[in-house]
Formats: structure tokens, C-alpha cells, sequence
């Protein structure tokens, strides 16, 4: 008969013997896992889509693997544009988290159907699945705030589309509420949410609402991210047009004149929005009366919005025509003027 202490020892190098094969078939079977994880994170849809679904095909995975691998799996198809082969696979995810039981997947689930229906155009359908998650969450002991948020955020999305901006505003109150309870009052993801409160409050004309949102998020993303950060920026032009929109036209030239002065710090940042920038402003300075300065800013802009055309291409030259003819060159106004006819005649024909 073995002695206590010799079993042990045997013990000991069995599991010597076993734990890196153990480990070893650890790392293999949760490769596809690992894997589509990290491709999904770095935006590669393709590969990510093929590790999931290679992950779900193999034997032996819990309920609990199915559905977070369903749901990764939809992600990746939605972000390729394979809407049906999303509303499948989430269709799957839903009548699995059912069947199990499974609350908090469910509601996952159902919040995937709802970014599903947004880009399918089906906003009731929207609206009442976000609406549907919200309830589900709500009823829970703990509910998850950041899921209120996002969900709230896509009912407003749904009720803007489907023109209810009153209540699209409202739904995008609750958004940045439920956002403050999860990330905390001075996060940048609180900071998107009241963003993207003042941008809806500006397209619908609530200017004051709009400015008192934006602010809010524009000190935030300054302090967390910097005050030449992308968000801030962000946050500064629009607040700059909402003032502009609401006839402080004062105030909103000296935000549009903070706004390039970060521009040209910042690295990277985009031609196309400076030159936006440039053009307000210097329809800002027109109306001032500061002629050269509206000049200067449009002949900087011009070249940037040449290369694209469109309507905001129109406009620059038409101003910059009024500008030429309140500095007494009538011809050189003449030549912008029918360049400006020229470049909206193509936006309509294309």
C-alpha cells in the first residue's frame, strides 16, 4: 500500500506532466477567441468575422462562449455592411439568450438588433427595441447605466430620423444622465454624450440649450484630452456655430478665431474643417465690416475647398466676390460670381 507522502509526490508530478498540456490545449482551443477579439478591436472586420466564426464552430463551447461570440461575430458583419447576415446572426443571439434565460444577453442581443434597424432605416422598429432594453435594464437590481446611455442614445437617434426632435432631445437628456451615473461627471464619454446633446439642440435651433450643452462637454474634453484635442475642437466649432446661428456674432468670431489658432497646432487635423472654419468666419468678418481680414481667411481656404467643389465651394466664392466688391474691384467680384455658378450648377448636376 503507497505511504501518504509517496502519493502525494506522484501527485505532484502528474500535474508537473499535465499542466502545460493542459495550458497548451487552453491557448489552442481559445486561439480563434483571442484572436477575433483582437481584430475586432483593430477594426480588421474581415479577419475578425472569420476567427468568430471558426470559434463557434468548434465542439464543446457554453451557452455563456455562444452568445458573446454571436454578438461579436454580428459586430464585425455590421461594420462590413452585411446587414442580413447580421439580422441572422443577432436573430440567433436573441433566440438563445430566450431560451436559456439568459437576461443580460438578451439585452445585449436586442441592443445589437437595435444598431441593426438603425442602419436598415427602420426607426419605429428602433426605437421600440432600444425602448424594449431600457425597460429590461430598468427592471433590474443594478441596472448597467452605460447600457441606459447607449440605449437612450439610439431611441433619440430613432425619434430624430423619424422627426420628433422634441422627444429626440429629451431621449438624448436621458443619454448624457445615464452616461454621467457610469463614467462619472468629468469623463469624456459623458463629454460625447452632452456633445452630441448641443449638436442636436443647434440643428433644431435651441441655441441656448445647444450652448450650455457644448460648453459643458467643451471644458470636459479640455480637460481630459487637452485643449488642442480632436473633441475639444470639435466641441469648439460648434459651439462657434450655434453663436453665429443665433446672431452673437461677436462671440461667435472670437470662438472661430480660437478654433483656427488650434488648428494650425494641431497635427493631423482635417483641411477640409479648417477651411469650413475660415469661410463662416469670414463671412463673420464681412458683416463686421473687416473686409481684408474676410479676404485673406477665403483665399486661404480656397485651394482646400477647390480640390472638393460643392456647395460650401460655392459659398466661399460668392463671398469672397461680395468681398471683392465692397474693396472696389468690380471685375475680380465678376469672375468669382460666375465661378460660384459654375461650382453650384456641378453640385446639382452631380
Amino acid at each position: 500500500m503507497l505511504s501518504f507522502s509517496r502519493i502525494v509526490k506522484i501527485s505532484a508530478r502528474v500535474a508537473a506532466w499535465a499542466t502545460p498540456k493542459i495550458q497548451k490545449w487552453n491557448r489552442q482551443r481559445n486561439m480563434n477567441r483571442s484572436e477575433a477579439r483582437r481584430h475586432l478591436d483593430a477594426g480588421n472586420w474581415v479577419q475578425a468575422e472569420r476567427h468568430f466564426q471558426c470559434a463557434l464552430d468548434e465542439p464543446r463551447r457554453s451557452i455563456a462562449d455562444r452568445l458573446e461570440l454571436l454578438l461579436g461575430l454580428a459586430q464585425a458583419q455590421r461594420a462590413q455592411g452585411k446587414l442580413d447576415e447580421t439580422g441572422q446572426t443577432v436573430c440567433q443571439a436573441i433566440e438563445l439568450a430566450v431560451e436559456q434565460r439568459n437576461e443580460a444577453m438578451h439585452s445585449l442581443a436586442l441592443e445589437a438588433l437595435a444598431d441593426l434597424q438603425l442602419d436598415r432605416g427602420e426607426y419605429q422598429e428602433a426605437e421600440a427595441t432600444a425602448r424594449e432594453v431600457i425597460r429590461m435594464e430598468t427592471a433590474r437590481a443594478k441596472p448597467d447605466s452605460a447600457r441606459l446611455a447607449s440605449c437612450w442614445r439610439k431611441a433619440a437617434v430613432a425619434l430624430e430620423k423619424s422627426n420628433h426632435p422634441a422627444e429626440a432631445i429629451e431621449a438624448l437628456k436621458q443619454s448624457a444622465s445615464h452616461a454621467e451615473k457610469a463614467f462619472g461627471a468629468e469623463h469624456s464619454e459623458t463629454a460625447a454624450h452632452l456633445h452630441e446633446l448641443g449638436m442636436l439642440q443647434r440643428r433644431h435651433g435651441h441655441h441656448g440649450a445647444a450652448q450650455n450643452s457644448l460648453r459643458r462637454a467643451l471644458q470636459i474634453h479640455r480637460t481630459a484630452g487637452g485643449v488642442d484635442s480632436h473633441e475639444a475642437t470639435q466641441a469648439l466649432y460648434n459651439l462657434a456655430a450655434s453663436l453665429e446661428e443665433a446672431g452673437n456674432l461677436h462671440e461667435a468670431a472670437t470662438e472661430y478665431e480660437r478654433l483656427l489658432a488650434l488648428r494650425d497646432r494641431q497635427v493631423g487635423s482635417k483641411r477640409e474643417e479648417t477651411a469650413e472654419a475660415q469661410v463662416r468666419l469670414a463671412a463673420l468678418h464681412l458683416r463686421t465690416n473687416r473686409i481684408s481680414s474676410a479676404r485673406e481667411l477665403l483665399l486661404h481656404a480656397m485651394p482646400t475647398l477647390e480640390r472638393k467643389g460643392g456647395p460650401l465651394y460655392a459659398q466661399a466664392l460668392e463671398t469672397l466676390a461680395c468681398a471683392e466688391d465692397r474693396s472696389g474691384r468690380g471685375e475680380a467680384a465678376r469672375q468669382y460670381r460666375e465661378k460660384a455658378l459654375v461650382a453650384a450648377a456641378l453640385h446639382l448636376a452631380g
